[in-house]
């Protein structure tokens, strides 16, 4: 846009100038106060100024687990493929586990059979104890009963836990997802054998995102846990989070101190591991005069910018200059409320130039 006003204004001089014809001087200056410089103003009014602070991070699955074999075999099914949700509970696969389905079974046995022998137990301790009362029995018979019946809820415990050791392995077999979420990472395969440590797949819940970044010790102290941020990718934003949690120590080797983000995202439209630019609010300057810092002109020390008149006429104006909000600063004096102020042009100005508003206000 600048570069358009230079060109109409050097094309209005030669234009004057009559294709190279000498001019008179008198008529040359009597033209040149005819010409007026074309300009672009905005209204000066009260408004307010957001001032964030601006971060980055990769998106992160809320839960994101690698999935491993704790028991040795022959991979003998598949049942999801990659990309494939998987609720919690349900099943991956599973190898050849008859051996495991015996023992299962040989484990719901031992334990039926020890509860049986613990009721048998203990109703020989009600009988032995009722009979010691009316000294029909002696302390040695008494205490054996007593005895017993430890020894039936012992092995009774230990049935139980054999049950629990088997369900486990049994489990195992058939890789049941410990969590909700798509599968990301699926290396087995039918008619493979899986060793304890292998990896089974890999399940992220990305219905749900976690952003981990950090901040400076300046900005740390003004944030709080639920404040809203604004999630951006390449400068456009894409969804809204809110802080979850805060450190109170900078990151190990950093002079940052961590922060956490959650965001929804239901639809599955943002991915682990983007990178994202991250925007929280830290003031507002509420009915400020500002403007952008493209409009100021510096000379030295000090700073002006172009305000035109009634009789669009360029006055000239000192401004003092306050805080500096990304592009734009607040100016604490030397403009007022009202006043038409050049965004376009003022390079080309003087104080008392006649300008041509190129732009309603």
């Amino acid at each position: 846009m600048k570069s358009k006003i230079l060109i109409s204004v050097l094309s209005a001089l030669l234009f004057l100038f009559g294709c190279g014809k000498p001019s008179r001087g008198k008529n040359f200056r009597e033209d040149l106060e005819k010409i007026k410089i074309p300009v672009i103003v905005e209204k000066v009014v009260p408004r307010d100024l957001e001032k964030y602070i601006e971060i980055s991070g990769k998106l992160e699955g809320f839960t994101d687990i690698t999935m491993r074999s704790e028991v040795q075999g022959k991979i003998t099914e598949v049942n999801k493929i990659l990309g494939d949700w998987i609720a919690a509970g349900e099943q991956i696969g599973r190898i050849d586990n008859k051996d495991y389905e015996i023992q299962l079974k040989q484990a719901e046995a031992a334990v039926l059979a020890a509860e049986a022998s613990y009721e048998t137990a203990q109703l020989s301790l009600q009988s032995a104890e009722n009979l010691f009362k009316t000294k029909s029995i002696s302390q040695a018979e008494f205490a054996g009963a007593k005895s017993a019946e430890k020894n039936a809820l012992a092995g009774l415990n230990a049935a139980k836990a054999g049950l629990e050791k088997a369900k486990k392995a049994f489990d195992n077999s058939r890789f049941i997802a410990p969590v909700s979420g798509y599968i990301t990472n699926l290396p087995i395969k039918t008619g493979e054998t899986i060793s304890p440590g292998q990896i089974v797949c890999n399940i992220v819940n990305s219905q749900k995102l976690l952003i981990k970044t950090g901040v400076g010790e300046e900005d740390i102290t003004k944030l709080k846990n639920g404040q809203k941020a604004i999630i951006k990718i390449k400068g456009k934003q894409v969804a809204t989070g809110k802080i979850r949690g805060l450190g109170i120590s900078p990151l190990p080797n950093s002079s940052l101190y961590p922060v956490e983000i959650e965001l929804e995202n239901p639809q599955g439209k943002l991915f682990p591991g983007t990178v994202v630019e991250v925007q929280i609010l830290s003031k507002k300057y509420k009915n400020v005069l500002f403007t952008s810092l493209n409009n100021i002109l510096q000379e030295y020390d000090n700073y002006f910018v172009f305000t035109i008149d009634d009789k669009n006429v360029a006055v000239k104006k000192k401004v003092i200059l306050g805080q500096k909000v990304e592009e734009n600063v607040i100016i604490e004096s030397g403009l007022k409320f009202g006043d038409k102020l050049v965004t376009e042009g003022a390079e080309s100005l003087e104080n008392g130039s006649k300008v041509e508003i190129r732009k309603n206000l």
